[in-house]
């Protein structure tokens, strides 16, 4: 019975030590995961910023294929390509950091754009005003999945920011109303 008595002690010994080294491992790869998701974070804010650049020029080359009447049909999706190609060829080169779906949806966003001015009006207002709600969804998108979202309302929270005026109280109203 003494031999178990004394064998008590390094078996808890022994046990604390094993229990100490998996604990250890643990935290530091916890840590390096921590330090990874802050670079990892930069990285993919950049690219989606860029890629809000490539859009916004997509946007004006769209805009200009929609009101410019003076555009043959082989010009208008000549102009189309030339916004979609670079935004699809950016989605390659950094889909280590931009979300798969996302970048298609990006890269399909502007296509079909080159034949709204061949529709009949009614139907042409209709569809210039969804491929305007898919442009500000895709903004949506693209800063829920780039993390400014979830930092935003973080940072409102902190702050508790009072932002107001008549043009923002207006802005507010007029989002109520196309949401209804």
């Amino acid at each position: 019975m003494n031999i178990w008595l004394a064998l008590v002690p390094s078996l808890i010994g022994l046990i604390g030590v094993v229990a100490g080294i998996l604990l250890s491992e643990f935290v530091r790869r916890r840590q390096r995961a921590e330090q990874f998701a802050s670079t990892i974070f930069a990285r993919r804010l950049d690219a989606y910023e860029a890629l809000l650049q490539l859009l916004d020029e997509g946007g004006e080359i769209a805009d200009r294929v929609v009101v410019d009447e003076s555009l043959s049909a082989p010009a208008r999706k000549e102009l189309i390509g030339s916004a979609i190609l670079p935004i699809a060829k950016f989605c390659d080169r950094n889909r280590l950091f931009i979300d798969e779906e996302l970048g298609a949806h990006c890269t399909a966003l502007f296509m079909g754009v080159e034949d709204l001015q061949s529709l009949p009006a009614s139907e042409r207002e209709a569809e210039i005003s969804a491929h305007q709600h898919g442009r500000r969804d895709t903004l949506r998108m693209i800063r829920e999945d780039s993390g400014v979202a979830r930092i935003d309302k973080l940072f409102r929270s902190i702050n508790r920011p009072r932002i107001t005026s008549p043009v923002i109280e207006r802005i507010r109203e007029l989002r109520r109303e196309r949401g209804k």
